[in-house]
């Protein structure tokens, strides 16, 4: 009989034992998550894109026979000491710099990230620029309108004057009502205020569809993700990967770039009608500064 008890005991053990061992195992199985690729990785687009932007063009205004300023992409800025004021009120005397940014194509729009569009609506343009001024070092104000006149060759008849105010993350474009005036040379209008001006309509209708971006093998957070409307030469620049809204039946050129740690650049791009939101699950491919380059002039 003590034998048999010392078996039963022993059978017993080695069961609880196995019993315990498969319970383990089971538990172990369902804590440890399945390891994940990683992700892609890039540094913020915004150093690259800065590299290629337009400089600020600065004139030094000596006398009144050098008020009339001429861009180097044609734009024409007319005004009068007379119009100056420091933000006290006090009066300005010469010299004087005026300062001025021309951004006409969208590859420059691009890499200034100025997209054209307005309280959510996209807008088409024919070129916008940036004005300022100051005195010994200190920004002037405009107490009587400065002229601008912006150069195209086949000027539309229904453009105004859009004011752009910067929040600090983007320039929200605001109608100003002031419409210009076509001129053998392009645009006339008139600005009193310094800042972020715009020759647009608005062709945006507060309906369309959006595009999600999303990737499985590359990390969007730093990635610069912009979208191009031949038809109206609109550019949206896109935010948290998620579009603002694109009229139905838009047709539109997406370019992605980024770049990683060690400054090579990579790049996505696509041709595509929108007929409704959509998501585009993307990957991003190795290429050079010359063929980007290349790319952003022939949108």
């Amino acid at each position: 009989m003590k034998k048999l008890n010392i078996v039963n005991s022993l059978t017993l053990i080695a069961l609880i034992a196995a019993i315990t061992l498969i319970n383990y195992s089971c538990k172990k199985d369902r804590i440890e998550p399945p390891v994940e690729e990683e992700l892609n990785a890039y540094t913020p687009i915004n150093s690259y894109l800065d590299s290629k932007k337009q400089d600020e063009q600065e004139f030094v205004i000596t006398g009144s026979s050098n008020d009339t300023i001429v861009g180097n992409q044609g734009t024409r800025i007319y005004g009068s000491k007379n119009c100056l004021r420091y933000l006290n009120g006090d009066t300005v005397a010469y010299p004087f710099s005026v300062f001025l940014v021309e951004l006409y194509t969208p590859k420059d729009m691009i890499y200034y990230q100025m997209p054209t569009v307005a309280s959510g609506n996209i807008m088409e343009t024919d070129g916008e620029i940036r004005l300022r001024a100051t005195a010994n070092n200190q920004e002037l104000k405009l107490v009587c309108p400065y002229g601008v006149e912006m150069p195209n060759s086949s000027p539309s008849s229904n453009r105004t004057i859009f004011l752009g105010t910067d929040n600090g993350s983007y320039v929200n474009w605001t109608d100003s009502g002031t419409p210009f005036t076509t001129t053998s040379y392009g645009y006339l209008g008139y600005i009193n205020a310094f800042g972020w001006v715009n020759c647009g309509t608005q062709v945006g209708t507060g309906s369309g569809h959006t595009l999600t971006f999303t990737s499985s093998v590359d990390d969007l957070t730093n990635v610069g993700i912009f979208i191009y409307f031949p038809a109206t030469k609109t550019v949206m620049q896109v935010y948290n990967t998620v579009s603002g809204l694109i009229p139905n039946g838009s047709s539109v050129k997406i370019v992605m770039m980024a770049q990683d740690a060690s400054g090579q650049l990579f790049s996505y791009t696509e041709t595509r009608t929108v007929n409704a939101s959509a998501t585009i699950d993307m990957s991003l491919s190795q290429t050079t500064d010359p063929a980007l380059t290349t790319y952003l002039d022939n949108l």
